[in-house]
């Protein structure tokens, strides 16, 4: 007869508390919340918002796998929402529900 031994698994517990602000590209992103998926592989999705000079976006969802991901989609949110604001401006970013 065989006799197999486990051994305890470590754990690691990184804790952010929420909401969180974030400086990214000379904006600010606050992340609201994050969630761990429930898939096959290990995701989440965090609910996120940008203020750039004196316009705040309105809540929208980031999916990612890691903090690589995150900041790297972060970098993309805010790219996109910098140029929406020089394009379009203010007054038309609330009018069209992009900025509250």
């Amino acid at each position: 007869m065989s006799t197999v031994t486990v051994s305890p698994k470590k754990t690691s517990i990184s804790l952010f508390i929420t909401p969180l602000d974030v400086e990214v590209d000379g904006a600010i992103v606050t992340i609201l919340e994050v969630a761990k998926l429930q898939l096959p592989w290990e995701e989440y999705q965090a609910s996120c918002q940008v203020k750039y000079k004196d316009v705040i976006s309105r809540v929208f969802q980031v999916s990612y796998k890691d903090s690589n991901e995150l900041k790297q989609k972060l970098k993309t949110e805010v790219a996109k929402f910098k140029y929406a604001y020089f394009l379009l401006g203010r007054e038309e970013l609330k009018r069209r529900g992009i900025a509250i």
